[in-house]
C-alpha cells in the first residue's frame, strides 16, 4: 500500500487557502452564481438597473433550471426586438428560439396575461376612460403586436367607467368579420351608456380603409337610434394608434 504524507492528506495553510478561494471563484462564476447576483441587483435597485436581455434573463431562471439563460434572451430580443413583442408573440413562434420550450413559453403568456389583468382590473372596476390614451394604454397591450386581427369594443356606463371589455372578433390578417348585430346586443345586455370599438392593423399601417368606415357608419347609426352613442373607433398598431373621430369623415362631423 502506497504511504500518504501528513501533508498531503491535510492540506494546510496557503494550500487550503487557495484551494477555497479556487472553489468560491468557481461558484460565482456558474450560473446559479450569475442568477443570484442579477436577481439581488434586481432587488436592490429595480428594473430599471436591468439591460433589456437581463429582465428577460432573469425571468427565463424560473422556467429554465440551471443552465445560463443570457443566450436564449439575446435571441429572443434579436427576433422580436422588444420585450413586449416577446411578451405578446404566439407560442408557437416563441418555441422557434433554440431554448425555448413550453414552460418558458407559458410564462411569457401568464406575464402577458398578468399584465392585462390589472389593466383590466383599472379600467374595467374603477377608473374612468377621460380620454383615448386610456383606451390605448389599454388595448395596444392586448392587440398591438398579435398577428392576426382582433375587433374589441369598450362599454361605458354613464361616467365613463369602462363596465366591460369584449372581444367582438378575430381572424386573418386584413380579414376580420364583424357583425354590428353582436355589438349592439353585448351593448344592451350590459346596459352601457357609451361605446368606443377599437381593432388592430397587423400590417402595420395606421390608415382606416374603406370597410372600417362602413363599419363605423353602421355602429354610429345604430347606436344613435338607441341611444348608445358610439364615442370613437380606433385603430392600434404596435407604435401609433388613430382615433378615426378625429377624421373629417367621422359620422358625427357632418352638417
Amino acid at each position: 500500500m502506497e504511504s500518504v504524507s501528513e501533508a498531503d492528506a491535510v492540506p494546510s495553510g496557503k494550500n487550503a487557502s487557495s484551494r477555497t478561494g479556487s472553489a468560491s471563484d468557481a461558484a460565482a462564476a456558474s450560473p446559479a452564481g450569475h442568477r443570484r447576483r442579477l436577481l439581488e441587483r434586481y432587488c436592490r435597485n429595480g428594473i430599471d438597473a436591468l439591460h433589456p436581455h437581463e429582465i428577460v434573463e432573469l425571468l427565463l431562471t424560473y422556467a429554465i433550471g440551471r443552465k445560463d439563460t443570457k443566450r436564449i434572451a439575446k435571441k429572443l430580443l434579436e427576433r422580436f426586438k422588444t420585450i413586449s413583442a416577446i411578451c405578446n408573440a404566439p407560442l408557437e413562434m416563441l418555441q422557434q428560439i433554440d431554448g425555448i420550450g413550453p414552460n418558458s413559453a407559458g410564462l411569457f403568456m401568464l406575464v402577458r396575461d398578468l399584465l392585462g389583468w390589472c389593466l383590466r382590473e383599472r379600467y374595467e372596476r374603477s377608473s374612468v376612460i377621460a380620454d383615448r390614451r386610456d383606451v390605448e394604454t389599454y388595448l395596444r397591450f392586448f392587440y398591438g403586436f398579435r398577428p392576426d386581427e382582433y375587433v374589441a369594443a369598450l362599454f361605458l356606463d354613464a361616467a365613463n367607467h369602462a363596465v366591460q371589455t369584449d372581444l367582438i372578433a378575430e381572424g386573418t390578417v386584413n380579414q376580420c368579420a364583424v357583425f354590428p348585430r353582436i355589438v349592439i346586443e353585448k351593448a344592451l345586455r350590459c346596459r352601457a351608456a357609451s361605446m368606443i370599438i377599437a381593432h388592430n392593423h397587423p400590417a402595420g399601417t395606421a390608415a382606416p380603409s374603406e370597410q372600417d368606415w362602413q363599419l363605423t357608419e353602421r355602429l354610429f347609426a345604430a347606436g344613435k337610434l338607441l341611444d348608445i352613442p358610439l364615442i370613437d373607433h380606433i385603430i392600434i398598431c404596435s407604435e401609433t394608434t388613430v382615433g378615426l373621430r378625429d377624421l373629417p369623415r367621422w359620422p358625427g362631423a357632418r352638417g
